[in-house]
């Protein structure tokens, strides 16, 4: 079976005991989906920019481990 979506494959496949928790938090003008790993700690998961130049910077980049201290809610 071939699935074509745009979603996460975690939200698809997640099952009830199996949960993700995501938040939206703004650093510098942009919106990003971070998943919370631990106390202070993320992982980004979607950037929401129609700057095209935000996705070729490597720190922002999804599967990247951020600290969530320097985030704020939009």
């Amino acid at each position: 079976m071939i699935l074509y979506t745009p979603l996460p494959l975690e939200l698809i496949w997640a099952s009830e005991d199996n949960t993700f928790s995501y938040q939206e938090l703004e650093f510098s003008g942009i919106t990003f989906l971070i998943q919370p790993t631990g106390i202070g700690r993320g992982k980004i998961i979607q950037i929401k920019s129609t700057d095209p130049n935000v996705y070729l910077k490597p720190e922002y980049q999804p599967g990247r481990e951020i600290s969530l201290f320097n985030f704020e809610e939009p």
